[in-house]
């Protein structure tokens, strides 16, 4: 994830709302370091989150974890980490071979190119993300009055729990760190 949109027309409240919390202090070191430790999927525990945040009572990701969980990794395999692969093996060879010049501008541009394809494909993964609400929105959730927090939190734990991620200490406070930034702003 960046933290700009890509050049898109489309109407995404669900970006809107990870592109603004991604840029808040301590979010994109929080979200990369659980995406490094569990694989967790940014778009997906941003997703948990954002449905809380709605607090309109289809705040609960059980209704559409496993629509989201089943497209996410599919895409996420097939479309952003071969891109997030190439760009992280770009930037591991730019380190390492003495480039000069041309060649190792030409290298960083390229890089640079993959990056915003690689966001493109995460602005994408948001659209279906989003769609499975809409399509979802005519449900009616008794549990509407659970606090947003805690019920962003809970969604966190469920997705969790799913991807097959035991939370430790340090793990718990870049989540903690999240939902801050979210809720306590």
């Amino acid at each position: 994830m960046s933290a700009k949109a890509p050049n898109v027309d489309k109407d995404n409240p669900l970006w809107d709302f990870m592109i603004s919390t991604y840029n808040k202090p301590g979010v994109e070191n929080a979200c990369l370091a659980l995406q490094a430790s569990f694989r967790a999927d940014v778009n997906m525990v941003m997703f948990c989150i954002w449905l809380a945040y709605r607090c309109d009572g289809n705040s609960f990701l059980s209704f559409y974890l496993k629509p989201a969980l089943k497209f996410s990794l599919s895409w996420q395999s097939a479309m952003v980490e071969p891109l997030r692969a190439v760009r992280d093996n770009l930037k591991d060879y730019i380190k390492n071979h003495s480039l000069d010049g041309p060649d190792q501008e030409s290298t960083i541009e390229l890089r640079e190119r993959i990056k915003e394809c690689e966001l493109d494909m995460e602005y994408m993964q948001t659209l279906s993300l989003y769609a499975l609400v809409l399509e979802g929105d005519h449900q009616d959730f008794s549990e509407s009055s659970v606090n947003c927090k805690e019920c962003a939190r809970n969604n966190l734990e469920e997705y969790f729990v799913s991807i097959g991620a035991r939370i430790d200490p340090p793990s718990e406070a870049h989540v903690t760190c999240i939902l801050s930034a979210v809720f306590d702003a």
